[in-house]
């Protein structure tokens, strides 16, 4: 971070504890209730979520040349694979013969992918490489028939992908020069994978959502986990289109009130919380990084995923090290299995049977409502596409 955004941001910070304020939104926000329970609009939001990046590795899954993994983003069956030139491609997992899944096996490391129902098989590059019994398909292009490549980039030792083909995909341009280069000078690009676990969550994904972007509860809710490191409702928020900065105080940072600029990191005083429109959190620790990637069901809107990656800065050599880390991880699962997540489930159960109209985001709850705002303007531009292409082909 530079010299003048650090003291820039540390004042804003300790300005908020002295004021016990944060930054606000112009107005309230009232979303309708039904915006978590609507079949039709979670159709339109899966839409609009296929068209942006998600994380589906980190490259300690993928170290060498072959190494692959399989996985599902929204419904797309995805084969990632590391390639010779130590890049990472992302193809359907789809065979172009009959649509068959042509891994089956979740990593593993190969030179070649054969789909097992008629043994079609293809390189690492997604190329057609061979078929049994070739001369039923003469005139058949085979470099035609390769697996179909989505967008795919590794970056800050992550790969990303939309699972939309044709895609834009450039992550540094999307987090901002000024963040972009932040998250660099964290070392996440060489950190190690320490744990990584998806869950099945009974909540709409924009609850999930919420609760990553929500410090008004931090010391409602967590009085007796989070609330004795971070400050409840005292954050900074800066915006680069479609991604924002969050940073949350930590009840230490008025130590270093008259403190010499150059004598201290202000990580080591906030929780820094780059989001990636829009579902996935780089959340920024003194010790340690979480990734966050929430998507939604394929069907149900009240139904989500959540994979969550702890990330240390290196490879812990010692125990002490060691148990430092599970300790962050066993704090963050209490916090949201016995705290988050078992309260806000019961947004998603009252949706329908609540009798309450609309929910309300305070002025206080600004990244909130930015995140609301963007998800609902994507889906009005969405029904204008196709509004545009129905006109167009009537």
């Amino acid at each position: 971070m530079q010299r003048e955004d650090k003291i820039e941001l540390t004042q804003r910070l300790i300005a908020h504890v002295d004021n016990n304020s944060t930054d606000y939104a112009e107005d309230v926000l009232r979303v309708p209730f039904s915006a978590f329970n609507d079949p039709e609009l979670a159709e339109s939001e899966r839409q609009v979520v296929r068209r942006f990046p998600h994380i589906v590795a980190h490259l300690d899954e993928l170290q060498k040349a072959g190494d692959f993994i399989t996985t599902t983003l929204i419904g797309t069956p995805l084969l990632v694979v590391r390639q010779p030139d130590g890049s990472v491609k992302a193809f359907s997992n789809v065979c172009r013969h009959r649509g068959a899944k042509v891994e089956f096996a979740e990593s593993g490391c190969k030179r070649i992918f054969a789909c097992p129902y008629h043994n079609w098989s293809y390189g690492r590059g997604g190329d057609l490489r061979g078929m049994p019994h070739a001369e039923g398909f003469e005139g058949m292009d085979r470099s035609e028939y390769g697996l179909v490549e989505f967008p795919c980039e590794v970056r800050h030792g992550l790969v990303w992908v939309v699972p939309t083909v044709g895609a834009e995909m450039d992550i540094a341009a999307v987090l901002g020069d000024k963040h972009d280069a932040e998250v660099i000078d964290t070392g996440m690009a060489d950190s190690y994978q320490v744990r990584k676990e998806t869950w099945k969550l009974d909540m709409n994904w924009k609850i999930a959502v919420d609760g990553v972007q929500d410090s008004y509860h931090l010391c409602q809710l967590h009085t007796k986990t989070v609330c004795n490191y971070l400050e409840g409702n005292i954050t900074a928020l800066d915006v680069v289109d479609r991604s924002w900065r969050l940073v949350v105080a930590r009840k230490s940072i008025t130590e270093v009130r008259d403190a010499d600029p150059d004598s201290f990191d202000v990580r080591d005083y906030s929780l820094a919380n780059y989001t990636v429109y829009p579902g996935t959190m780089l959340v920024t620790e003194p010790n340690h990084f979480e990734i966050w990637t929430i998507v939604p069901d394929t069907d149900d809107p009240n139904v989500s995923y959540c994979t969550i990656r702890l990330l240390s800065p290196k490879k812990p050599e010692t125990p002490r090290e060691v148990r430092i880390l599970e300790k962050n991880w066993e704090l963050l699962m209490a916090t949201l299995h016995d705290e988050d997540w078992f309260v806000t489930k019961t947004i998603t159960d009252n949706a329908a049977h609540g009798q309450v109209k609309e929910l309300i985001y305070g002025r206080n709850e600004l990244p909130g409502q930015l995140f609301h705002n963007m998800v609902a303007s994507d889906v009005v531009e969405l029904e204008r596409e196709r509004s545009a292409q129905t006109a167009s082909t009537g």
